[in-house]
């Protein structure tokens, strides 16, 4: 190493060198440069418009980007033994490009009373050609003392940021951040400011006796951005792990971010090391990006896709039809009013009506409702129903919650060996005070399978709607009938349950939609290989609508069918959804869905008039592009191309005429045609390159700009 520098070209596409410069090597991979210091301190830059953008502070005392706490002192004095360091071509399952990897030691906490503690670490820095904004680390520390040590807590990607690196004269702590942890129903993920008294942890677990740690599961990532960079850190292991992403603003200002690993001894992991073992920190992943935190999710998800975890880029073409839901008729529904619909919704352009909760017995059971109105028939009525519906020219899917079990149920009553158990031998329960099927009982899931047989193929439902907050997370199970390694395989395996639903009912209806709502939470990326149509994940807000739709459209594929979680009239609207605005959903590229009991007949023309223009648009189908910020452009601004025009949809509570729109994306000297296409409204012709506009408007301003030659 020394000063020689070494640039290895041809083997990757990326640019890749290294230099050692005194006591700081210096890694330029792609876009992403590091200097790391002999104690194993990691300051990270995106390489963005001319210059090395970085957001990590380098003050003095700052703790390496690896480390841990052993036998309760916290190991984070590391020397960089310069002879051993290595950087070796790789080409693995992830892609091809090159491993750096670092070998240190740590001798602390050794005087007066307690012995010397003596630690070698192993920090492990993956570069790939195929994530070129993407960093993945792992660290092994190993016990070189004489005593056994506890393993307290292991530390990966920790970093404090400091905005006046990129911005001088702003806030330190001021971060637009994305936290993709569940906690609670309408407590946003999306879009988090950072304030001087932050401090989230992020826990992805779900323990009952941490109620604070919120539902469980989520996205294991947090961004925080500015309008000139971000920085996210994520677990990059292809399942869940049962970890913290804390986020913290410290009493200097500065902002800590972190993945945090706790072992249990309950948990059959790892807690103690003896002298001459090692344990190691998972695999999490350093993201640098500009704009939001689209690229973020972006890069994040073909992490995982490397990694096998399959999620699928687009949607089969069913998937994107407009429907309508039952809700709008709640849990005390009758037949007769779902068929009072039928005429409406067809005349609207609707192709699919969807049945929604109150049509079964017991979850779990998932028989019929023989209540009057509904299906005293049983399954013969359910059928007919199906039927009818089909006669209409209506194709329908169902509501389900398949991992829940009610405690009154038949199910719950002849096989609790199928259940997810408490250590104490009680069984947990979901926020629906449900219990649930646990993936490592073989004869749960098939029982699921079957369920889906019966419902596609008997009585010929088209596609599934999965539903409900507890489908975020499984907690430990402790059933003795599932002969579990460890009670953490009921949480790492929940996706099992959906693979098994999603290849069956697949199997019976190839391209058959499968959504999963999970109610106002962050939805978990390991069980999307299982289903082909997300959503906006029951909003509160319309802005936070839209930028879950974004979220999606990152994470999926701009391609891939989302929907906007239902159109509702103004007058039905009970503040746990967003009321109407058709704008916010197609100008996003969102799936179209409504639920209503009655509409006025002036909402009727706008329903037909939107649902017209969304099959005539088909923008849910068409490719969302990242060129504005949500946080911190304005005004809000998303856009999707489809078939060569560009789809602008601008958003505020008031725009005035004298401030400029810019036309991000159009081509050089290229001539556009520009149009209000919500009203109808010719505004002429731009010039790309810096195109602009300037038209006053209230709330919000959809443009359709199409190549003039």
């Amino acid at each position: 190493m020394n000063k020689n520098q070494s640039k290895v070209e041809g083997y990757i596409s990326m640019e890749f060198e290294t230099a050692r410069d005194g006591d700081t090597l210096l890694v330029k991979a792609g876009r992403i440069s590091l200097e790391i210091s002999d104690r194993l301190f990691i300051k990270p830059a995106l390489i963005a418009r001319g210059r090395a953008l970085s957001l990590v502070s380098g003050q003095p005392g700052d703790r390496p980007a690896f480390h841990a706490t052993l036998g309760g002192f916290r190991i984070d004095d590391f020397h960089l033994d310069w002879q051993r360091v290595e950087i070796t071509e790789i080409e693995n399952k992830i892609g091809r490009g090159r491993l750096i990897t670092l070998f240190a030691d740590a001798e602390q906490h050794g005087e007066n009373f307690y012995p010397p503690v003596k630690i070698a670490s192993k920090v492990s820095l993956y570069f790939y050609e195929n994530l070129p904004e993407v960093v993945i680390g792992r660290a092994e520390f190993t016990n070189l003392g004489e005593q056994v040590l506890s393993i307290d807590r292991l530390v990966s990607s920790f970093y404090r940021l400091d905005r006046r690196l990129v911005e001088p004269g702003s806030v330190s702590w001021r971060f637009a951040s994305y936290m993709g942890a569940a906690y609670r129903w309408g407590r946003d993920y999306s879009l988090i400011w950072i304030d001087s008294e932050t401090g989230r942890e992020n826990f992805m677990g779900l323990e009952s006796d941490r109620p604070a740690g919120g539902e469980g599961g989520g996205t294991p990532l947090v961004d925080l951005w500015t309008p000139e960079c971000g920085l996210a850190v994520a677990s990059a292991e292809p399942s869940p792990q049962w970890i913290s992403l804390p986020v913290k603003t410290c009493s200097d200002g500065l902002v800590e971010v972190a993945v945090i690993q706790q072992p249990q001894a309950r948990f059959a992991q790892k807690t103690t090391l003896a002298p001459g073992e090692s344990c190691s920190t998972i695999h999490s992943a350093l993201i640098l990006h500009e704009l939001d935190f689209h690229d973020a999710l972006r890069s994040y998800g073909d992490t995982l896709r490397a990694q096998g975890v399959n999620i699928p880029l687009s949607s089969p073409v069913d998937c994107y039809r407009p429907y309508w839901k039952s809700w709008g008729f709640g849990l005390d529904f009758t037949l007769q009013q779902i068929y009072g619909a039928i005429p409406e919704i067809k005349d609207f352009g609707i192709e699919m009506a969807m049945l929604d909760d109150g049509w079964f017995t017991a979850y779990g059971d998932w028989k019929p409702n023989p209540a009057k109105g509904k299906f005293p028939g049983g399954d013969k009525d359910m059928r007919e129903f199906v039927r009818r519906l089909k006669a209409e020219g209506l194709k329908t899917s169902i509501w389900f919650y398949p991992q829940g079990v009610s405690p009154e149920s038949e199910l719950a009553r002849e096989h609790p060996e199928w259940l997810v158990m408490n250590q104490d031998g009680s069984y947990p329960r979901c926020p629906r005070s449900l219990y649930y099927l646990c993936p490592g009982a073989k004869e749960a899931v098939a029982y699921l399978e079957s369920l889906v047989e019966k419902i596609l193929a008997d009585w010929d439902f088209d596609g599934l709607y999965i539903d409900t907050t507890g489908l975020t997370a499984l907690p430990p199970c402790f059933n003795p009938e599932h002969d579990h390694s460890s009670p953490l395989e009921s949480f790492i395996n929940q996706s099992e349950l959906f693979r098994a639903i999603f290849a069956k009912a697949q199997q019976i209806k190839p391209g058959a939609p499968v959504e999963m709502c999970i109610c106002s939470l962050p939805h978990d990326p390991f069980k999307m290989p299982y289903y082909n149509v997300a959503n906006a994940s029951d909003p509160t807000s319309l802005s936070q609508m839209r930028r879950r739709i974004k979220v999606e459209k990152a994470l999926r594929g701009p391609t891939f069918c989302v929907g906007d979680c239902y159109q509702i009239p103004i007058q039905e609207w009970e503040e746990w959804s967003v009321p109407e605005s058709f704008e916010s959903a197609v100008g996003t590229g969102a799936q179209v869905t409504t639920l209503y009991s009655k509409l006025t007949e002036k909402q009727r023309e706008k329903w037909r008039r939107w649902f017209t223009l969304y099959k005539r648009l088909a923008l849910s189908s068409g490719e969302y592009l990242n060129l504005y910020d949500i946080a911190f452009d304005k005004p809000e601004a998303h856009v999707v191309r489809k078939n060569g025009r560009f789809y602008y949809a601008f958003f505020a509570e008031r725009w005035a005429r004298l401030k400029p729109l810019k036309l991000r994306g159009l081509e050089q000297n290229k001539t556009y045609k520009v149009t209000d296409y919500a009203g109808a409204v010719d505004l002429g012709t731009v010039r790309g390159g810096n195109a602009e506009i300037f038209h006053a408007f209230a709330e919000s301003l959809l443009l359709e700009v199409t190549p003039v030659d």
